[in-house]
């Protein structure tokens, strides 16, 4: 019922359905007299409140839905947001560490450079030297 008054009063407006109410009222009158017109006209404002009730019905309960549907977007995105720190900062750290890993790198291509280049300007070739060997432990 609420739908078929719902469906009535969205498809006719509110000039529409004050054309119907003097329309009835004038055909009860014409009919049933003065009676028949006064209980015309109050059956068709007790119809236009339940319409406009189930009208206001309707449209806090999409209210509300909304307003549920907003809340569970912003918890959603405040998680996301979230996610995306927390993203961030193991990359931030992931990359200090590939940079300090880089660092060790290039002192120990560095060390072994300085080694071979003692190793080649020893004409003995010997190795077994003390300073060879404390360079050989700093690697």
């Amino acid at each position: 019922m609420t739908q078929v008054l719902g469906l009535l009063g969205s498809g006719l407006g509110p000039a529409g359905i004050a054309a119907a109410l003097v329309a009835a009222t004038v055909a009860a009158r014409a009919y049933l007299g003065r009676a028949g017109a006064v209980a015309a006209g109050l059956a068709g404002l007790l119809l236009v409140a339940y319409v406009a009730g189930s009208h206001q019905a309707t449209t806090a309960s999409d209210l509300a839905t909304a307003k549920a549907s907003a809340a569970l977007a912003e918890a959603a995105l405040v998680e996301e947001r979230r996610q995306v720190l927390a993203a961030a900062a193991i990359a931030a750290a992931d990359a200090r560490r590939a940079q300090a890993a880089e660092d060790e790198a290039e002192k120990a291509a560095s060390r072994i450079r300085d080694i071979e280049a003692a190793l080649a300007a020893d004409a003995t070739g010997d190795c077994a030297t003390a300073d060879d060997a404390r360079r050989l432990r700093g690697l």
